[in-house]
């Protein structure tokens, strides 16, 4: 009887570390700055962003030289035409910061420029990830570079490597590799 008992204690016990699911973590901050294509992007993006922002400052500087006049003419005007120049004011400030608004607001052109020059690069990632996972038998994969906190990484779990030879098998990855980037990230701080 302690034989069978013995027997089935083993059984359960190596049936559920067959069963043990397996964890694993990407850097998809890493793979993205060893992608060509992000690098491009990027140039882009912060190309399209200075346009943008001169265009807000020359949109500023006429409001400002605007608002200078009147100040000089003031003076000289009816209480009417005081009143006609104010609004036409107004009407320039709000001007201004819909531009704003329009360009780097929550909905704004940056944003959406952002997401549709990343976000195939993201999908990219993601399906090398799920191939990575698959091949390997991982039953999760965490990101390094979302807003996850993690702790501590131990770099035998890092596959970004692996996903970034996926995506790209005849690129050489820069210098700063996710391997010995936060190598050991350990949080010691204490209360």
């Amino acid at each position: 009887m302690k034989k069978w008992i013995s027997f089935i204690a083993l059984f359960l016990g190596l049936a559920s570390f067959t069963f043990a699911q397996r964890f694993c973590y990407v850097d998809s901050q890493y793979i993205l700055e060893n992608l060509p294509e992000y690098t491009s992007s990027q140039s882009k993006l912060k190309s399209q962003t200075d346009s943008w922002q001169k265009e807000i400052e020359q949109k500023q500087e006429n409001l400002a030289k605007l608002q200078a006049e009147f100040e000089a003419e003031k003076i000289l005007l009816t209480a009417e035409q005081v009143k006609e120049q104010e609004k036409k004011l107004a009407e320039e400030i709000t001007a201004v910061r819909v531009l704003q608004d329009k360009r780097y607001g929550p909905n704004g052109d940056l944003v959406n420029l952002r997401r549709s020059m990343v976000k195939p690069l993201q999908d990219q990632i993601y399906n090398a990830t799920k191939e990575v996972a698959d091949k390997r038998g991982y039953s999760f994969v965490f990101d390094k570079g979302s807003d996850l906190i993690m702790i501590y990484t131990d770099p035998k779990f890092d596959i970004s490597r692996e996903v970034l030879h996926t995506l790209r098998p005849d690129l050489k990855p820069n210098n700063s590799n996710s391997k010995t980037k936060n190598k050991n990230t350990n949080n010691t701080t204490r209360k």
